[in-house]
Formats: structure tokens, sequence, C-alpha cells
């Protein structure tokens, strides 16, 4: 059963809501606009392992949970963070309308949603027994975003602004999200869950959750910040050009994730040392993971003679040369670009 009688609850809350927002008639068509291509973009990034893929019957509890108890811990937890930010700022006297919109969404929701969406992975022992490889993580972590942005998809789309233009208002919001915001969601999400798995598998102290946990708040606020800078600061060039940078790096990042999955899966992880962090994981391996057991081998050196794939390189680089090595130029300098256009007009304001 993928959804709990807990997620049942919240899923017809969440129903009843959007109902009320939009009618029936717009939140089944807000509702297929957004979960067909997050389908779609779960199985692209599914695929990309070419070894050993995860079972659809997992991904779609990872998925659930994003959609589903992630975005209502989310509505929970950011509006209790938004009422601490307001009590405390109005302890310094009047407060900006622009600085709490800032806050909240720069600063809250990123901490918040970034910490909500991949919960399932470390609660679900399903889903943590299958996480054996390293890439795992990054592909339960973008299961966990795409279920979450793609109910945040919906919650745009029936806004009222949407909803008075009709169809075609609500047909707008969400695809222009389905190829941007969605995308945020998957891409953060899966650097805390490559976090996770190196946790996990790796047998890497929890400190290395915490620093990919930070790492995915800073794109999310990164992002979160250019759309508010957009909304508030420039004209509507300007926001456009913004837009489209913004809708570049969210493909860039989506390719990011598909080729570090299919790197890490083609040289190799040592499935054994996930035993190494969690005895719940070990006593499940017979029943609960995807891997036979009559299938792994118990020796380093197949039988054939040859040498297994390591997942770290023996060289003599240095780790500033491999980064140097490894960078996707194309992606950096779209950012540096993108950056230094903000900057730009940033200064136009003094």
């Amino acid at each position: 059963m993928v959804l709990s009688r807990k997620q049942w609850v919240f899923v017809i809350i969440l129903v009843l809501t959007f109902i009320g927002m939009g009618g029936v008639a717009g939140f089944v068509f807000a509702a297929t606009l957004s979960f067909v291509p997050a389908y779609y973009y779960l199985r692209s990034i599914r695929n990309s392992e070419e070894k050993d893929r995860e079972p659809w019957d997992v991904l779609k509890i990872a998925f659930a949970w994003g959609a589903v108890s992630g975005v209502f811990l989310a509505i929970v937890f950011n509006g209790l963070g938004i009422s601490l930010l307001l009590v405390f700022l109005a302890e310094g006297g009047t407060v900006s309308d622009d600085l709490v919109l800032i806050l909240s969404v720069v600063v809250v929701a990123p901490i918040v949603e970034e910490f909500v969406k991949p919960i399932v992975m470390f609660r679900n022992t399903e889903v943590r027994s299958n996480i054996d490889e390293v890439e795992d993580g990054l592909v339960y972590g973008a299961a966990c975003g795409l279920g979450f942005g793609a109910t945040e998809n919906i919650l745009y789309g029936l806004s009222e602004d949407a909803v008075t233009a009709g169809y075609l208002g609500i047909l707008a919001v969400v695809v222009l999200r389905t190829v941007s915001s969605i995308l945020l969601h998957l891409v953060a999400t899966s650097f805390t869950g490559h976090g996770i798995s190196k946790y996990l598998v790796e047998g890497q102290p929890f400190s290395i959750v915490i620093k990919y946990y930070f790492l995915a708040v800073l794109i999310h606020a990164a992002w979160n910040g250019a759309a508010v800078y957009s909304m508030i600061y420039t004209d509507n060039f300007s926001g456009v050009l913004i837009l489209i940078f913004s809708i570049m790096l969210a493909i860039g990042g989506l390719e990011f994730s598909r080729r570090r999955i299919r790197e890490i899966d083609m040289e190799g992880s040592n499935i054994m040392s996930n035993q190494i962090r969690s005895s719940e994981v070990s006593k499940t391996w017979g029943d609960s993971s995807k891997w036979d057991k009559s299938n792994v081998s118990t020796t380093a050196v197949p039988k054939d003679g040859t040498t297994s794939p390591t997942l770290y390189s023996t060289d003599d680089r240095t780790s500033a040369q491999t980064w140097f090595a490894n960078i996707d130029w194309k992606s950096a300098v779209g950012t540096g670009i993108f950056l230094l256009f903000i900057l730009g007009d940033m200064l136009q304001l003094f």
C-alpha cells in the first residue's frame, strides 16, 4: 500500500482545498497538467541507471511522500516559521511587506521544504533498504522532490489570479512551473538524497547529510531569491530574462542529476557497505532488497578474473584538479552570466 491512513486523510484535505479553490473541473485539469509531466521526469531519472534500476513500487512511496506528507508538513511548518518571523520582526517596529516576503520565501521556505521532502528516505524501511548504491539517493531524492513539486504546481495553478483567467490561466501557470520550479525541487532534494545515500551506503558520518542538506537549501534559496527579485525590483523585460535563465538552469540541473546518476552507476557501487550503517537494512537484506543474495558475489574479484570497477579514482590528482576536470562549463558560464545580470540590475538601484 503506497499511502498510509494518515496520508489518505491528508489527500482528502488537500483535494477538498483544491476543489474549493478552482472547482472540480479546474482541479482535475491542474492535477493532470502537474502529475503527467512529473511521471515522465521520474521515469527519465529512473532510467538514468543502467544497472539495477529502482523498483517502481518503492519509487511510488517516495513520490507519494513528497506529494502528500511533504506538502502538508511544509504548509504547517512554513506557517509556523512565518508566524515566528513576524513576531521577531514586530519587536523592531514597523515591518516592511517586502522584507517579510523576502525572508519567508528565501529563508523559511527552503529550510522547511528541503527538510520535510526527503524524510521518507529515513522513515520508511522499504525505501531505506533499497538505498544500496550511492546513486540511489539521487533517484529517491528526485522522486520526493517531484512529488512535492507536482502538488505545489496544483496549488499555484489554482491561485485566484490563475482561476480568474480561466483554463488558459491555469495552463500557463502549471506549464511554466513544469519546466522550472518542479525541476528545482527535483534537483535540490536529489542533493540531500545523495548525502543520505553516502551516509547509509558508504558509512560516512551524519554530517555528510547535513552538508548536502544545506547545499539543497542554498540552491532553493537562490532560486526563490531570483524569483522574488524579479517580482519586486525589475521591469518586465528584466523579469523575462531572469525567467529564461531560471528555466535554463532548471533544465541544466535535471541533466546534471541524470548524468551524475549515470556516472556513479557505471563506476559501480559497493552495495555490501550498506551493512556498515544500518542493522535494520542488514536484517531485511534477503526480504526487502531488490538484489537476490545468490547473485551477490562475496569476493572482491569476479569469476572471470577481471577487476571490479571502483567508486573512487586512485590517481594522483588533487581534489581541485578533479573538480576542475569534471565541472560542467556550459552550466557554469550560464550561471555566471545569470548572476552578473542580477548584480548589474541591483547596482542600478543605488
